[in-house]
């Protein structure tokens, strides 16, 4: 259980494994699992901008929220889930290694540096 918030921690997902489960459950090493875990939302969320969808992290960092411009939210719990779920939500497979999205984005990110 975290310390912090009081959740139940389930099996750590791949993407957060280098950090130790058993620590982090503990408390230890949370600023950091935060950190990586913002980071990783804000490049999530514009991958998922391209297709009209939103997403954030809960207040304790665990689960992911997402959202679509008609007001839908879903609460998942790790990155399988999320695609999945912003699939559903946009009513189609999503791709994030597309090429045309990876074009996409690198225009974003060239605008946003301008």
């Amino acid at each position: 259980m975290c310390v912090l918030c009081g959740q139940l921690f389930s099996e750590i997902h791949w993407s957060e494994r280098l950090l130790d489960a058993r620590a982090v459950s503990q408390g230890a090493d949370e600023s950091t699992r935060r950190q990586s875990r913002h980071a990783r939302t804000r490049l999530i969320a514009r991958v998922l901008a391209c297709y009209g969808l939103e997403v954030g992290d809960d207040l304790s960092a665990l689960n992911y929220v997402l959202g679509d411009c008609k007001g839908r939210h879903e609460v998942v719990a790790n990155l399988a889930e999320l695609w999945r779920a912003a699939g559903r939500m946009a009513g189609r497979p999503l791709d994030p290694l597309d090429p045309a999205l990876l074009d996409r984005l690198r225009g974003m990110g060239s605008e946003k540096s301008a």
